[in-house]
Order: structure tokens, then sequence, then C-alpha cells
């Protein structure tokens, strides 16, 4: 019995001992045990060949499991490469066009002979900028239209040391303080940075595309809250829209249109306002 007895604890220790898992002094009694008992040891040889053949099999499995993490692996870092690549690319190619625009409206900016018009729409109001530009001198005009309707117009003349600033407003005409009245040239206007890192900065936040715009081939900058053509010949701005807030009680977009003419303003086209009917604003 006790035999038989000493075979069950022994077999029942056996995967531990395959495995060394047991001490040193129940190694002793396995091993002890083994030198006598056939039986135990045909077992003990069983576990051992079995025990082989799922390391190897288990090693098999790892291996391949191992293969095809590390491909996938290697496939996951190509494809982030590639997306870091594109969009190095992306950003570059939106730095370089928009640096190039910048070059091509600092040249126009300079010019100190020209003519701009500027239509602002927001809702029902038109708002119509005209500035004739030549040197020192200018005659900016701004007229607000609600429904079709004129309700505002401000003038401002500048010829040599002459001045003037008009409003009319609904019928009234008033000839203001003309000391109050600050510089009026209106600008040609772009909305590009200078310098490739200002440009830079604002690729990585912005999209860019080509298209056409008010008979212009330009290419049109788009953030959250805006988009902005500028002309391609001349990196000035076509047409801005600043999309509206719905938090805010108005919801409409305002939509400007840009036109410039440059080296065509003549000294006849910076003509005096008739102030006849103004009174003078005290």
């Amino acid at each position: 019995m006790k035999g038989k007895r000493d075979c069950k604890i022994i077999q029942d220790l056996l995967p531990n001992y395959i495995e060394k898992l047991t001490n040193e002094e129940t190694n002793h009694f396995i091993e002890e045990h083994l030198k006598e008992c056939t039986e135990c040891q045909h077992i003990f040889e069983n576990m051992q060949k079995e025990l082989k053949v799922n390391t190897e099999k288990r090693d098999e499995r790892e291996v391949r499991y191992m293969k095809k993490f590390s491909s996938k692996m290697r496939l996951l870092k190509f494809i982030i490469l590639a997306l870091i690549i594109i969009y190095v690319i992306i950003v570059g190619r939106r730095t370089f066009i928009m640096t190039s625009l910048s070059e091509k409206a600092k040249e126009n900016q300079a010019y100190n002979n020209y003519y701009a018009k500027l239509y602002s729409y927001q809702g029902d109001t038109l708002t119509i900028t005209e500035s004739y530009n030549k040197g020192e001198d200018y005659l900016t005009t701004m007229t607000r239209f609600v429904n079709g309707n004129q309700i505002q117009k401000i003038t401002y003349y500048k010829k040599g040391t002459e001045q003037l600033f008009l409003t009319e407003f609904e019928g009234k005409k008033y000839m203001q303080n003309s000391e109050t009245m600050l510089d009026r040239h209106i600008l040609p206007v772009t909305y590009v940075s200078e310098g490739v890192l200002a440009n830079l900065q604002y690729a990585l936040i912005t999209g860019i595309d080509s298209t056409y715009c008010n008979g212009k081939e330009c290419y049109v900058i788009k953030g959250d809250s805006y988009e902005r053509y500028i002309d391609k010949e001349t990196g000035l701005a076509v047409r801005e829209i600043e999309k509206s807030n719905k938090e805010i009680t108005r919801q409409t977009d305002i939509v400007v249109d840009y036109k410039y003419e440059f080296n065509t303003v003549k000294d006849s086209d910076i003509v005096k306002p008739d102030i006849t009917d103004y009174i003078t604003n005290k």
C-alpha cells in the first residue's frame, strides 16, 4: 500500500519537478523513488516528452506571433512615416505658396498710386468703399445702404494741405472737424504674413486650395471661422468671408469683395467735394 501511495505522490509531484518548481528535499525524494520504480520512470519519461512537444509547439506559436507582430509594427511604422512625409509636404507647399503671395503683395502694397473699391455685405446691409490714392493725396468715400436705400455716407478728402471730413446721415449733411480725421488711405489688403516662419505657423493650422473668385484665379485659405481668397497674380485679397458666430444675435456672414487698380489715378480723380449744403458740426 505504501508503495502505491508513494507512486501517487510522486506522479502528482512530477509536473512540478519537471518544471523545476520543487525544493531540494522533494527532488531527492522523487529521484530516489524513480531509481526503484519503473512505472514512475516510464510516466516521468512520457511527461518529459509531452512537455518537450508542448514547449516546442508553444515556442513555434510564439515565434509566429512575434513575426506577425513585427510585420504589423513595420507596416505601422511605414504608414506613420508616410503620413508624416505627406503632412510635411502639404505644410511645406502651403508655406511656399503663402510666402510667394506675401512677396507679391509686398510689391503691390508699395505702390502710392492706386484705386481701391470694397463691397462689404452683411444681411440686408451693403457698404461700398471707394478710395483714390495718389502719393499723400486721397479721396475716400464710404456709403452704407440698408435694403437698397442709402442711409449714410462718409467722405474723406486730402489734397496738399487741405483736408475735409464730411458725413451724411438721414438726409442731413455735416462738415466734421478735419483735425480729428485719421489717415484714410485704404491700403491694399492681403491675408498672408511676411517671412517663412510666420507663414509656416499659419500653414500648420489652415488649408489652402486653388479656385476662381470674381473672375480671378485665386488661392482660398480656409480656417474654422473664415475663408480668404487671394489673387495668385498680385497676392492681394479678392474676397473675405467671416463666418457668423451662432451665439450672437445676428447670425449672418460678413462678405467683403476687393478690387484694385494700380497707377491709374490722376489728379482729376481727387476732386474736392461740393460742401455747399453742409453744416459745420461744432
